[in-house]
């Protein structure tokens, strides 16, 4: 996990091993049509702060990307699933893989055909959104589509910038508390430096939710 002296930002830092169990992730970022079928069975829950037409998502947007989500909704959503976020490890290891990949498809810079990034500078009620699995050239070897791009993702660790310091190795799950969460993979308004596969941030740098979502995973049995 991380980068090495002179790559990306401090918090990526020290570049270190961990060891992962055996997990799944999720091939595409949760639509709108999976959250809405959680809104059929959750009736007191509610949509998200745009894209619905009152509890049922317009029809240009079924196959984007949930978006206006904090933490815990996408954590309860995914717990609905029987599954659970992804810790930050588990993330990073999708993206990155063992060939520590500098991006989710390689190590190639983003352009338009691997990633919806680098829009200015409105959702426009998210049409400026993709249909998840559209970048088939940004696809992970694993075949997982836009952890780089289109929403950035909620992750289940706390935040701190100086986890890597003092992280556990086996099956990291960050600090025990914090003030914020962390978020990866970038989004439709992110500069490329947000897509690599090791850049962090936490809360306090997405304040407005409009650019992130949530991926789930699962262990294995």
């Amino acid at each position: 996990m991380g980068s090495p002296e002179g790559v990306g930002k401090s918090n990526e830092r020290p570049r270190h091993k961990v060891y992962l169990d055996a997990f799944y992730i999720d091939k595409y970022e949760v639509t709108f049509k999976d959250f809405e079928e959680y809104l059929v069975a959750n009736s007191k829950q509610y949509p998200t702060i745009t894209g619905w037409n009152d509890r049922k998502p317009r029809p240009d947007m079924v196959n984007k990307p949930v978006f206006g989500l904090q933490w815990k909704r996408c954590k309860k959503y995914c717990e609905w699933k029987g599954k659970r976020l992804p810790t930050e490890a588990e993330w990073e290891r999708s993206a990155k893989g063992i060939e520590n990949r500098s991006y989710p498809w390689g190590n190639e810079p983003p352009n338009g055909e691997r990633a919806n990034f680098g829009n200015c500078c409105f959702i426009q009620k998210g049409t400026v959104l993709s249909d998840v699995g559209s970048f088939d050239q940004g696809k992970s070897p694993d075949g997982v589509f836009d952890l780089g791009g289109n929403v950035a993702e909620w992750v289940y660790d706390w935040y701190d910038k100086k986890y890597y310091k003092k992280g556990d190795y086996k099956n990291p799950k960050g600090p025990d508390k914090g003030k914020y969460h962390v978020i990866r993979g970038g989004a439709w308004n992110s500069l490329p430096v947000y897509l690599r596969s090791s850049s962090r941030y936490g809360d306090s740098d997405a304040k407005d939710y409009y650019g992130i979502g949530c991926r789930c995973a699962k262990s294995a049995d």
